[in-house]
This record gives structure tokens, C-alpha cells and sequence, in this order.
């Protein structure tokens, strides 16, 4: 089954989502970044509104001075009560003893961890089981640039294979950047744990803009239609 994220930047937004379908709540701060980290005040009133009736994933930003403040960063977000927190691939430690600290602190906080792979950056696959290994929840394919939407950043050859990675190695796939419903038949052929959107669920398809609860719900009814129809051929 394919599930439906949405990103949120204030408690009215989460719950127009959440009451419109969407099955993952992303706290996120448009104006800051790809992965802008919303104000923790602004979060927790978020988390508090969805009232665990659905999940609930924050961001921590885009890049980090050390490793250090990306973790102390994680336990913070982690600490507001959200089931998820994602952050971006380039900020994860590359050598082996920062890979065992993150590792150590997921098993130790029993924490959920996303890692955001831009898709205008070079893809290293072997970063891939090595999340696995670390513990990782799952792992994002995004664009950086949303100006460009994610089918315009790569080829579908890439989103196929890195689904099918994803799978192989236990991770939640996820695929979102800068996308919209006339783009979604494509991408649910690569059958995706989930699926992300920002500006196209928000007011003239600015990411800035105020969430529009009927878009989410129509881009949950495709994907129930798309649900149900993959259930009927399984069975």
C-alpha cells in the first residue's frame, strides 16, 4: 500500500491534512529550505492537534555544523513527541565511528530515522545498505531545487532502482519534490512506501502558500483507487 505524506508548517495545516487523509504529517518550515526545521513551539502544537491519529515526521534542516548538533538536533525534534525524524543524506557522518554514534543513538532512543537523498546530487547506492545496517526507518528520494519537480531531476531507470534498493534492504521508500497529482500514475508504478507533496497541495502550487485540504483529498482518493485496484490483483 502506498500511504500519503504531507508537509505542514502550523497545527491548522496538520489537521486539514490529516482530516483530508493524509496518513504522514511532515512538520516542516517552506520558507527555510528543502528541509527547513519549523520552530519547535510551532511543532509541538502540531503534534498536539494530530493527537497521535496519524504519523507524525519533522525535519532538522539542511546542512549541520557537526555531528554533534545534527544528533543533539534529532533528540530535540525526537523529544516534541513526533514519530519520525528526517534528515538530510549529506549531513550523515562518513567515517565509521560517526556511523556507529548515530547507530548507537537510534537503538538507544528507539528513534524512527528518515535520510533525504536530493536527486540533483550524485546518488551513492552504498549508502543505502548502509543505513539499513545503522537502523535506519527509511529513506527519501527529494529534490533540493523546487523549482524542478522530482521526474525532471531523474530518470524513472533511478526512482525504479532506488525503490527496489529501499525494499531490498528493509527501508521505507519514500519520493517526493515539487509534485503534483497529474504526476502521480507515474510514480505509483514504482509502487513507493509512500509519497510526498508540499506545493502541489498549496494555493497556485507555491510551496509558501496555504495548504488546500480538497487537493489532498483528491490526491488520496487516487491513491485508495490505485490501493484497492493493486489489492484485487494480489488476491
Amino acid at each position: 500500500m502506498i500511504r500519503l505524506l504531507i508537509s505542514v508548517r502550523n497545527a491548522e495545516e496538520a489537521l486539514d491534512a490529516m482530516h483530508a487523509g493524509a496518513d504522514f504529517i511532515d512538520l516542516k518550515d517552506p520558507a527555510v529550505g528543502a528541509l527547513g526545521s519549523l520552530d519547535d513551539a510551532v511543532s509541538l502544537q502540531a503534534v498536539r492537534a494530530v493527537n497521535q491519529q496519524a504519523m507524525v515526521s519533522a525535519t532538522v534542516g539542511d546542512a549541520h555544523e557537526s555531528l554533534e548538533a545534527l544528533l543533539a538536533l534529532i533528540l530535540r525534534k525526537s523529544d516534541l513527541g513526533v514519530d519520525i525524524v528526517k534528515l538530510p543524506a549529506s549531513s550523515l557522518p562518513m567515517n565509521a565511528d560517526g556511523c556507529f554514534a548515530l547507530a548507537e543513538l537510534i537503538q538507544r532512543h528507539q528513534l524512527k530515522l528518515i535520510a533525504v537523498m536530493f536527486a540533483e546530487q550524485p546518488i551513492d547506492w552504498a549508502w543505502i545498505p548502509k543505513l539499513a545496517k545503522m537502523g535506519f526507518y527509511g529513506v527519501m528520494l527529494d529534490t533540493a531545487d523546487k523549482q524542478h519537480h522530482l521526474l525532471t531531476a531523474v530518470d524513472t531507470d533511478t526512482i525504479r532502482t532506488f525503490v527496489r534498493s529501499c525494499e531490498t534492504h528493509h527501508l521505507h521508500a519514500g519520493l517526493a519534490g515539487a509534485l503534483r497529482l497529474e504526476y502521480l500514475n507515474e510514480l505509483t508504478l514504482h509502487y513507493p512506501s509512500y509519497i510526498g507533496f508540499r506545493s502541489g497541495v498549496c494555493r497556485d502550487n507555491m510551496r509558501q502558500n496555504n495548504l488546500l485540504p480538497h487537493l489532498v483529498k483528491e490526491i488520496k482518493d487516487n491513491l485508495y483507487k490505485h490501493n484497492t485496484f493493486c489489492n484485487k490483483i494480489g488476491n
